[in-house]
């Protein structure tokens, strides 16, 4: 491109400017110049700049990082920059021959005159106060980017590339918008016009390109004198007098390759970009030096022209195909695509190549940077670490390199380390923009936004392409109450890296939060079709609700069968967020829960996050809770109190920890329902653990104890009374710990161990006083491994879960003792390939369920049995139980899955092993512990646009429960299957999540058949207004011996559901819905009959503005009159 200021570099021109500043610079004498603090830090130079106080002193060299107060003037010499932060938080860079005065320049608001020469600059601040005077007009900012070039006539030339700007002057004023230019000349008014590629004008404002030392020539022992001369004159910012030297080597032809690769550097920093990729073209057909192609590849990737840049490093490489430079420019354009396994492989051929050749120790260090870079982004810390400890011994004198290193650290939560390598890098160069960037990445997840959002700033200003720095802003601005700025911030991310999902996935979870739907869901629907350009969920942190998940803002809107199809095509078994979500979906515990330990074992920090923001990033920091609740119901009434704290701290090691007591009180309310008093104190201690980038530790223990009595006695039947206090204890501790072996392949081990215990003393008409006791405890070993290589995924693990559930009568002379013991054992192996559009499931399982039941009648004094006892046996003979998939995705949205699905529920309250097959879930709620299912389903989703989704489900399953000979369960009701609490972890926030299955019975019966069909729609009637409409169909047939043709209990021939959300803004909410249910029996005889009928729920929630305060508050009743309505309400203060 050619230079557009051709004007600046003669002497008469400079003249000319000259005579033309005291018109402008007088202007600033309207405005009031305050003096004592900063106006202005100079955060980068490059070349050389000057500056002068307030009025009109002489002229001194300007210095990195010197303070600049209000009233001083900054200027730049030929062929140098600055870039300036103000104390309002505008961003400017100044290019060559700028002269810029600061009048005034405050955090409320600031007051410029630019009398000479070009600036980029960017504000954030809403609503924006910054004037901008030239000799020609004044410019009024509104937001939020724009370009502006004085001639040496004064002539001003306004580029606004986002916000709103006002250009004005005596004679007129024009309006401008995006891509849109003012023109003003002194004297007339001022005109606009429209830019295709207003970007275009920007190209500019980049990182300095100029960087002699990555040049071997430049950093040889026995450097040449006219070269060692050069890299003199640049070290010292004496830019023309190199530029002048390094043209004469090439006239001469002398200066070989690195002559052209230097002077097409400065001719990109002076905004020469067609000159430069001329040069660099013509080097590489006369010197065949590779890095002379690779940096035009890198060029032209720059300029956002990936087409050519392809285009040209095909013919390049043809030329020499394992030349390291084109080696990393090949893989630095994959990277761009998003193609990040054929990057990570090229920058190892490169490194690969470099070592074998022992080429230069800067060009091996630089192969392995590039290397340690993506191997960063793809989450391998391990693999990074080690590429970037090689890059920075083979380069120590480079702060790139210690700066991208010590964001590794920062990204691995080693605070201390990233801190001790930033400072390094700093030191050596102030202005490294990822140096930078990273303290701010520190600062923020210590807990320190408004620090952070300043050195972000800082880093941006010097290289506003940089993504990674744009989405940690993001966060820091929304963290503290900028949504406006952290919205704009991703949106520049975008820019700079357009196929990222990443950016799209943050800007939903931001606009969930703010209580705007529609744009959530717009966002996630963005993030979807780029998700095959991943590179890694870590950068990601997601809370216990999985809030963080593409389905999050559809589920949290009441769009439940919308949001299960997002979160099946988003799904990665090794990310928290998607177990997560998922756990909030189903409608059975087991599977729940199930999910929730594999969420924390993939993150075991996630619980430390706080309730009151959204959880984009894991930083430091703690929180009280204080929770109250109360509950009328149709028999009792309930009361119960919970205090928390909970947090996350990086040092010494990153862990989190939640400590939780809770109590709960109850009473009878229904006069034909004996009295009662019932409390029930507990405690929860959960800790999670990262010792280093590869292990994950996570420990929760949870404790209650039960007291209960009967005022005036319970008559238990048969003559039997209850006059006594009961009490319980049960106790349960879950152990579980991760292994990373890389980004894709990770070892889960979980240990657990529960006991439950109830005694008390009935009093027998005729025996007497009896001694009663029930005693419940499980055990387990859960071992998975999960690897996955581009679109194949496997799984394989193994479980050992044993119980024993007893019970205990006794009296002195006679004892009645009963026990089930059941060990559950399964070996499994899951498997999954993906390939464009199609997905295909192939998994194997090998349970074995051994039940034993003994019964016993003996002498309470002796031992010896009054009777023979009773030993049954029950079980599953080990088998393989197959599970086959296959989903065709039609588009985002839209998708169709079948599926084939053998299982046996584990007796334990969770597992390891999947619940679910692609996007078609197990029904556990419709299984008792240890019963067989055999499933076939077939579900096809579709949206069908931006604002309405439908599904259609069809299934057949049969399921068999355990029994012995006679008919009887094996497995009798388990507490501990009930009292795993992993569901209480983490933060706790109200949502309108809709339950799809309203299935409200236990399923105890031997076996039975059951089909299913189901339609749903889910509509967005207006952006904060949704509904969802379902209907199931189902016929269920008991194939047991003792009730053969009956009906399955809780199932009814039709069941419809209705849901309303509306969305007052943030986290606010108002939901209700209806369902209907057609007759159906609550049990295997058929003996009780539910009457059909509608039940309705009303639910309203809100928080308070700074989110301590939350209320919710809940109305339910069936509206056939069967029972009275429940009502509900809980209060949370966070603090």
């Amino acid at each position: 491109m050619p230079s557009t200021r051709p004007w600046m570099t003669t002497p008469v021109a400079l003249a000319a400017a000259t005579l033309c500043l005291p018109a402008a610079w007088a202007q600033c004498a309207g405005g009031s110049v305050a003096s004592g603090a900063a106006a202005a830090q100079i955060v980068a130079l490059a070349g050389q700049g000057q500056t002068r106080p307030a009025g009109d002193g002489p002229w001194s060299p300007a210095v990195l990082a010197q303070q600049l107060g209000a009233g001083a003037g900054v200027r730049t010499l030929e062929l140098s920059s600055a870039a300036l932060l103000l104390a309002d938080r505008t961003q400017i860079r100044m290019s060559a021959h700028a002269q810029l005065r600061l009048c005034e320049s405050q955090p409320e608001r600031s007051l410029l005159e630019l009398a000479a020469g070009r600036l980029w600059a960017r504000t954030k601040k809403a609503p924006a106060a910054l004037q901008l005077q030239t000799p020609a007009a004044l410019a009024v900012v509104r937001g939020t980017d724009w370009d502006v070039e004085v001639d040496a006539a004064g002539r001003t030339t306004l580029t606004v590339l986002s916000g709103q700007v006002d250009l004005s002057n005596a004679f007129g004023r024009v309006e401008l918008g995006p891509a849109e230019q003012g023109y003003a000349e002194p004297g007339k008014a001022p005109v606009k016009r429209l830019l295709v590629r207003p970007r275009d004008r920007v190209q500019w404002v980049m990182a300095n390109p100029v960087d002699a030392e990555r040049w071997a020539e430049m950093n040889a022992p026995g450097i040449p004198p006219p070269l060692a001369a050069i890299r003199d004159d640049l070290r010292t910012g004496q830019w023309p007098r190199a530029r002048a030297r390094l043209l004469a080597l090439s006239a001469s032809g002398q200066g070989g390759a690195v002559a052209e690769l230097l002077l097409a550097d400065l001719e990109v920093f002076d905004d020469r970009m067609d000159a430069a990729q001329q040069r660099l073209a013509a080097a590489w057909q006369r010197t065949q030096d590779p890095r002379t192609a690779a940096r035009r590849a890198e060029l032209l990737m720059a300029l956002d022209q990936g087409a050519e840049a392809r285009r040209w490093l095909d013919a390049a490489r043809a030329q020499a195909p394992e030349a390291t430079a084109l080696l990393r420019a090949d893989a630095d354009w994959q990277r761009l695509e998003g193609r990040g396994d054929e990057a990570i492989a090229l920058y190892r051929r490169a490194v690969a190549g470099a070592q074998a050749r022992q080429e230069p120790a800067v060009d091996q260090a630089a192969a392995q940077w590039s290397l340690g870079r993506a191997l960063r982004e793809r989450g391998d810390l391990r693999g990074a670490r080690e590429a970037l400890a090689s890059a920075v011994a083979l380069a120590p004198e480079h702060p790139a390199y210690q700066g991208e290193q010590a964001t590794l650290a920062a990204e691995a939560l080693r605070l201390g380390d990233a801190r001790a390598g930033f400072d390094t890098a700093l030191a050596q160069a102030g202005d490294d923009y990822v140096s930078l960037a990273g303290a701010g990445l520190v600062l923020l997840q210590q807990g320190d936004p408004a620090s952070a959002r300043i050195q972000l700033l800082k880093a941006l200003v010097i290289e506003p392409r940089y993504a990674r720095a744009q989405v940690w802003l993001a966060v820091a601005e929304y963290q503290l109450g900028e949504p406006a700025a952290a919205l704009d911030s991703l949106a520049r991310a975008r820019l700079a890296d357009p196929k990222d999902p990443l950016p799209w996935q943050i800007e939903s979870v931001l606009r969930n939060d703010e209580g705007e739907p529609v744009a959530a869901i717009a966002a996630a629907r963005e993030a979807l079709t780029r998700l095959p350009f991943l590179k890694s969920l870590d950068p990601l942190t997601s809370d216990s609700q999985g809030s963080a998940n593409l389905g999050k803002a559809l589920g949290d809107f009441g769009l439940e069968h919308w949001a299960r199809a997002y979160a099946s095509a988003s799904y990665y078994p090794l990310w928290a967020g998607s177990h997560f979500f998922l756990a909030n979906r189903y409608e059975s515990d087991f599977s729940s829960n199930s999910e929730r330990y594999q969420g924390y074992l993939s993150d075991p920090t996630a619980f430390g996050s706080s309730e009151k923001r959204a959880p984009l990033m894991l930083t430091q920091g703690s929180e009280w809770l204080w929770i109250a609740s109360a509950e009328r119901g149709p028999v009792h009434d309930k009361l119960a109190t919970d205090v928390g704290h909970r947090g996350f701290a990086a040092a010494p090691v990153p862990v989190a920890w939640q400590v939780r007591s809770n109590g709960v009180q109850f009473w009878p309310n229904n006069g034909n329902a004996p009295s009662y008093r019932l409390s029930s104190p507990g405690f929860d201690i959960a800790l999670g653990l990262r010792p280093s980038e590869s292990l994950g530790l996570f420990m929760l223990h949870t404790e209650d104890r039960v007291r209960y009595s009967f005022p005036q006695g319970r008559d238990l039947g048969n003559g039997v009374t209850f006059n006594g206090l009961a009490r319980q204890r049960t106790q349960r501790t879950d152990v579980g710990g991760s292994w990373r072996w890389s980004p894709d392949a990770q070892t889960w081990l979980k240990l657990h161990r529960a006991r439950y215990g109830q005694g008390l003393v009935v009093d027998d008409e005729v025996w007497g006083p009896q001694d009663s006791r029930t005693t419940d405890r499980d055990d387990g070993v859960l071992l998975r491994h999960t690897v996955q290589q581009g679109g194949q995924r496997l799984s394989l693990g193994w479980e050992d879960t044993r119980g024993v559930f007893a019970t205990h009568l006794s009296d002195p002379l006679v004892t009645l003792a009963g026990a089930t013991r059941a060990r559950f054992r399964m070996p499994w192996l899951a498997g999954e390939w993906r390939q464009g559009p199609w997905t295909w499931h192939a998994e194997a399982y090998w349970p074995r369920l051994d039940v034993r039941y003994d019964d016993r009648f003996y002498d309470s004094l002796t031992g010896e049995d009054l009777g023979d006892p009773i030993a049954a046996r029950a079980g599953h003979a080990r088998q393989a139980l197959p599970r086959l998939g296959l989903s065709y995705r039609l588009g985002p949205g839209r998708a169709l899955h079948l599926a084939y699905i053998e299982n046996v529920r584990s007796p334990g309250a969770h597992t390891l092993s999947p619940v679910a097959l692609g996007a078609i879930a197990i029904d556990h709620h419709y299984q008792l512990p240890g019963s067989f299912g055999r499933k076939r389903a077939a579900q096809l989703d579709w949206e069908f646009d931006e604002r309405s989704f439908g599904a259609a489900t069809l299934s057949s399953q049969d399921i068999v429960n355990p029994t012995f000979a006679g008919g009887g369960l094996a497995l009798p009701p388990r507490v501990l299957v009930g009292l795993d609490r992993v569901g209480t972890l983490g933060a706790q926030i109200q949502t309108a999540q809709t339950v799809v299955d309203p299935y409200d019975e236990s399923p105890v019966f031997s076996q039975g058949r059951l089909h299913q069909a189901g339609l749903a729609f889910n509509r967005v009637l207006a952006p904060r207004w949704s509904m969802l409409g379902a209907y199931t169909w189902a016929q269920s047939r008991n194939l047991g011996p003792r009730f053969t043709g009956n009906a399955l209990p809780g199932f009814a021939r039709h069941t419809v559901a209705l849901a309303s959300v509306w969305k007052h803004g943030g986290r606010d909410l108002t939901a209700g819905s209806l369902v209907y249910r057609g007759s159906r029996f609550a049990d295997e005889a058929n003996a009780v009959a539910r009457r059909p009928g509608w039940g309705l729920m009303l639910v309203h929630s809100l928080d308070s503005a700074d989110r301590r305060w939350s209320f919710i508050a809940t109305a339910q009743a069936p509206l056939n009159g069967d029972t009275r309505p429940t009502l509900w309400m809980r209060v949370r203060y966070r603090d």
